[in-house]
């Protein structure tokens, strides 16, 4: 089974980015947005799709990439929504998942639009609601947000029909306008895990399969006296 996960946007496309962050925010070592600062969507969608790769390959599924080709979401361009149709067609996918933070407003200041939804197409739906009703209720289990439910809209990449697969969803994970969604959680690895583990589930409880969760260290060593009840 093959899905496509596309990452939204480019890497420098225009007002696809949070209004300035009021503090540091340092995401890692190498990632730290300075005061002042705005930080782009594509960066957080490809942090997201990155992970939900790895997810899914492990749990079995193929996957192909559009609007990004590596872990480096710093030189993607914003690869035209014709042209990533047109891939996901030519592999023969059978469903596409597309990661997004979504936004309100002006773009300049922050404000109370909040919450994480799942956009499907309003014509060509084939099994879209069905997998977006899967994935939504694993993501509002997690971090404590505004349930926005599945919205039908004429998106390209839930278009079914353009995309010729069984299902398509587009994910909005959180609202990078909304001060605390943006600074504690789309510019969160922590989140951009959880977001992925939380998608992943919901594709293997829709298709049927296992979900396989990732192999953890033991919280203290094996030792010969205790093996046989830790194990």
């Amino acid at each position: 089974m093959l899905i496509n996960i596309d990452a939204g946007h480019g890497s420098n496309t225009a007002g696809k980015r949070t209004p300035p962050f009021p503090h540091d925010i340092k995401i890692n070592d190498k990632l730290i947005i300075k005061k002042g600062e705005q930080f782009r969507e594509h960066i957080a969608n490809v942090g997201v799709a990155f992970l939900l790769e790895q997810e899914l390959k492990r749990c079995g599924f193929e996957t192909m990439r559009t609007g990004w080709n590596d872990a480096n979401a710093f030189d993607d361009p914003d690869t035209p929504l014709a042209d990533r149709q047109r891939a996901v067609v030519k592999v023969g996918c059978d469903y596409s998942i597309s990661i997004h933070f979504n936004a309100y407003g002006d773009g300049k200041s922050f404000n109370s639009a909040e919450g994480v939804g799942i956009y499907i197409h309003n014509k060509h739906i084939e099994q879209s609601d069905k997998l977006a009703m899967r994935v939504l209720n694993r993501l509002a289990e997690g971090t404590k947000q505004k349930n926005r439910g599945i919205t039908k809209k004429a998106l390209a990449m839930c278009n079914c029909n353009n995309l010729d697969v069984k299902g398509a969803i587009l994910v909005e994970l959180a609202f990078m306008t909304n001060l605390r969604e943006a600074t504690e959680l789309m510019a969160s690895e922590k989140f951009w895990k959880e977001s992925a583990v939380e998608i992943a589930r919901g594709v293997c409880e829709f298709t049927g399969r296992k979900y396989i969760p990732e192999r953890t260290m033991p919280t203290k060593a094996i030792t010969p006296e205790s093996s046989k009840e830790d194990i």
